[in-house]
């Protein structure tokens, strides 16, 4: 659906073409009416305008500087000129401002309709064009260090792809690695020396340090990179040479040189032993992280080779339980299902062998009671009260503590919360519903659009579509226009207006427009219907 913006410094003619036109069966969704240029150039900054009917004389500016006007803020807006004046030079101005049509006055209103529905059309054509083959494979390549940035970081959190995906994946991104392959990751800490800087200055530098290691790698190996969510820089390296990967470590000590050099800065490096792609990378990951952390000290520069077992000592869960997204932003967000599956992981289910201890259980128990706590935010029942006499027996009875009670637990908070936001969620879209209706029988004497009922419950035009839509079963105009007929038989049935009258208070501009209509629905003219 599509929006049109009428111009005139007359208001007649913009009110009439608004409003005996019925624009919504020909595509558009909102019609903005303005008496002056002042105000047109206000609505069209202030909303996405597909098409433009102007009057070509104005008295403050005509409708050709208009044109020019509104276009440098709305390049792709197409525009109708509407003139008095058969005039040749007004005529060759207009095709130079490609104008999609030159109409004169008294409008033809087929002939309007059909340029509004071509330009319906060529915006459509353009659309098509943008999402076709060559404008994605543009825009794919323009992201390409992005995306290859955030799929490394999908793989880092453990987010599986099936392997026919990857491959896929792989490929599309021009990455050069593929299943199977061996290959070592390397993980970078920016030392204190970089603690200075803000945030912007500190991207460029992490941008300069992928770019100086690239430069450094490139004659035997192949490098794919990601910042990961925690602020380290991962490098994942493989080579078509099997033997070059033991020269891996005095590679990664030159990167450290040279930043050292270029940047004045120290960087902890930790280094995995030769792996297979892309088996267990969430693992390596965090027991890199934790390598760094446990040697890593201020003003230091290290180079480190992972050591997992030290990493395994420290117990999977508490790894798990801070990995991004953390659980607080995964309840608040209203992503249920990924929270219980983010909990699975921290608990282990399903897998004897990495069942936490009884204190990593305690505090998995409690980290979740924060978070659930956090999400309730209810007035009327305490802590303890949302939380239950499970969570109070867990808290108190260690024995009775084990994962599966702790994840049954969880599952049972997180139903409630699910259940507590559908509600709320249904209770608002069924408000909104009823302002809706209230306002539409208060106002049906006058002009309503979709965009006036939208400003007047403060929401966009289209998300009150949707909302109304789900709640009632029918659109915004469906309910218009058959509260319109009902009133309609009403008033023709059982008072003495005349048919002018009664389309009046209906909100019809022209009597014929509210003829037509009413013998369209009830298949008789309101003056047989009445006669009848």
């Amino acid at each position: 659906m599509y929006d049109l913006l009428i111009v005139d410094d007359e208001k007649s003619v913009v009110d009439s073409l608004a409003l005996t036109i019925p624009w919504e069966d020909y595509g558009i969704q909102t019609v903005h009416r303005a008496y002056s240029a002042k105000k047109a150039l206000e609505i069209a900054s202030k909303h996405a305008i597909d098409i433009l009917i102007t009057d070509i004389r104005m008295p403050e500016m005509d409708g050709l500087e208009l044109i020019e006007q509104i276009r440098h803020f709305a390049k792709k807006i197409l525009c109708i000129i509407l003139s008095g004046h058969d005039e040749f030079e007004y005529a060759q101005k207009a095709i130079q401002y490609q104008a999609m049509n030159y109409l004169l006055k008294p409008v033809d209103i087929s002939a309007l309709i059909d340029t509004v529905v071509s330009a319906i059309r060529y915006i459509e054509s353009e659309w098509k064009e943008i999402s076709s083959f060559q404008r994605i494979q543009h825009t794919l390549h323009a992201n390409m260090p992005l995306l290859r940035n955030q799929f490394l970081n999908d793989l880092l959190q453990n987010r599986r792809v099936h392997n026919h995906f990857l491959e896929e994946r792989l490929t599309m991104l021009e990455l050069p690695f593929k299943p199977n392959d061996s290959f070592m990751m390397m993980v970078v800490r920016l030392e204190e020396d970089f603690s200075g800087y803000d945030l912007r200055s500190l991207s460029l530098l992490e941008y300069a340090v992928t770019n100086i290691a690239e430069e450094v790698f490139q004659n035997l190996f192949s490098l794919w990179h990601c910042i990961s969510e925690q602020g380290y820089l991962v490098f994942l390296i493989n080579s078509n040479d099997p033997k070059a990967f033991e020269l891996v470590d005095s590679y990664a000590v030159r990167l450290q040189n040279h930043v050292q050099k270029f940047l004045k800065g120290a960087l902890s490096i930790c280094l995995s032993q030769i792996r297979t792609f892309p088996n267990n990378l969430s693992e390596l990951y965090q027991a890199s992280v934790s390598s760094i952390n446990r040697n890593v000290g201020e003003n230091k520069s290290y180079f480190i080779i992972v050591d997992e077992k030290a990493a395994d000592a420290e117990g999977h869960p508490l790894i798990n339980l801070y990995e991004p997204p953390l659980l607080p932003s995964l309840l608040e967000s209203g992503n249920w299902d990924e929270a219980l599956d983010k909990i699975n992981r921290i608990l282990s289910i399903g897998d004897p062998t990495k069942e936490p201890s009884r204190d990593q259980q305690f505090t998995v128990l409690l980290y979740l009671s924060s978070s659930f706590a956090i999400s309730f935010r209810s007035p009327k029942e305490t802590v303890e009260e949302l939380l239950g006499e499970e969570f109070d027996l867990l808290l108190r009875r260690k024995s009775h503590l084990s994962s599966q009670r702790i994840f049954l637990w969880a599952e049972k908070m997180i139903n409630m919360l699910r259940a507590k936001a559908t509600h709320h969620l249904e209770d608002a879209h069924q408000q909104i519903a009823s302002k809706v209706r209230s306002y539409i029988q208060a106002h049906l004497a006058e002009g309503i659009s979709l965009q006036t009922v939208a400003d007047h419950v403060c929401l966009h035009p289209v998300y009150l579509s949707k909302v109304y839509k789900t709640v009632s079963g029918e659109t915004i105009g469906d309910y218009l226009y058959r509260l319109r007929m009902e009133r309609a038989a009403y008033l023709l049935l059982n008072t003495d207006l005349k048919i002018a009258e009664v389309s009046s208070q209906l909100g019809f501009l022209a009597p014929p427009h509210f003829i037509k209509i009413f013998k369209k629905n009830y298949g008789t003219t309101p003056h047989e219907y009445r006669s009848r």
